[in-house]
């Protein structure tokens, strides 16, 4: 059996490191697993691209509960070297059984999660973003415990925080922005429990991954998982708890607004999928509106310079971001 290069020529061969299997999948994606083993309720599945995974990786070996779940990594097509070799050390720390499967090409989140769920061996599937960290020991826990207090096949919503992120100067608007309308309390978030559904930290049994699995048709950054939590919604119960992890990955500024612009499609096919959901929203309201004004594409401009200046109070960049991302949909619609 052939494994991906974990090495450059010239450095230390991973795959010969103690406790370390290789392998090949029947889709043409190598397989490296340790060799532990053990009953496990959960699988952890954390798709990557051109993400270390370092922080989550390094908190949930540490973790109570830990030996419960197994870790199933998905390198969605990065061919990086450098990458696999710190994903392979570790798979290699982890307590429980853990696995890193690379894919030979890139095909998308909603592809991702859909493959790791077809590898996973558990009834329940905990999905994690690479760039998430669980905010506090009890992470774990807390969705063990839930399985038990639950008597049929559901969605569990942990949420979103920013506990332990550290903003920088480029990164103030995006944490910003995500605290405003992500970081929200079970509470709030079980009023539309579809709406709410962050596929960055969910936990999902079997058979709703059976009946409903993500949408290939969501190309790039962004509302493939608001998609598929309405899909879910109308099925099976979507539970919402406080059981946050902390967004690492904050974008830069140029980043942010590239993705809002690059969206646009998703969004589209979104409101298309969920009429009845969609329109009741302040974003759509706001684009429905802009689209008929004349020179959106010069106040769209305006709007993107505007969140960008970072010597504006944060409430006028807010704003402008809420503006610019508005008028990027209403162009097309």
């Amino acid at each position: 059996m052939s494994a991906f290069p974990l090495s450059a020529p010239d450095e230390a061969v991973v795959t010969d490191l103690p406790g370390l299997e290789t392998g090949r999948t029947s889709a043409g994606e190598d397989v490296v697993s340790n060799s532990k083993s053990g009953e496990a309720l959960i699988s952890i599945c954390v798709p990557v691209w051109r993400d270390s995974a370092d922080a989550l990786l390094s908190t949930l070996s540490r973790m109570k509960g830990a030996e419960q779940c197994t870790l199933l990594l998905f390198d969605d097509g990065s061919h990086d070297p450098y990458l696999l070799r710190q994903l392979t050390r570790q798979i290699l720390r982890y307590p429980g059984p853990a696995r890193l499967i690379a894919s030979p090409r890139n095909s998308g989140r909603s592809h991702a999660r859909n493959r790791m769920y077809e590898l996973a061996e558990t009834e329940w599937i905990l999905f994690l973003d690479a760039d998430m960290q669980p905010d506090d020991e009890a992470f774990l826990d807390r969705y063990l415990d839930a399985i038990d207090a639950l008597a049929e096949p559901a969605i569990v919503a942990g949420g979103f925080s920013l506990k332990h992120a550290r903003p920088t100067r480029k990164t103030r608007l995006h944490a910003a922005q995500s605290q405003a309308s992500e970081c929200v309390p079970a509470s709030i978030r079980a009023q539309s429990p579809g709406r709410f559904v962050f596929t960055s930290n969910v936990l999902v049994h079997r058979q709703v991954l059976n009946t409903v699995s993500f949408d290939p048709g969501f190309q790039g950054w962004g509302w493939e998982d608001v998609d598929w939590g309405l899909r879910v919604a109308e099925q099976f119960p979507v539970e919402h708890i406080d059981n946050t992890a902390t967004h690492l990955g904050l974008d830069h500024d140029a980043k942010l607004i590239k993705k809002y612009a690059q969206s646009t499609d998703n969004f589209l096919r979104l409101i298309d999928r969920h009429p009845d959901e969609m329109t009741k929203t302040a974003l759509y309201r706001a684009a429905k509106r802009l689209s008929v004004l004349p020179g959106l594409s010069v106040l769209s401009g305006i709007c993107r310079r505007l969140a960008r200046s970072r010597w504006l109070p944060m409430r006028v960049r807010l704003l402008s971001l809420k503006l610019f991302r508005a008028a990027a949909y209403g162009m097309r619609l």
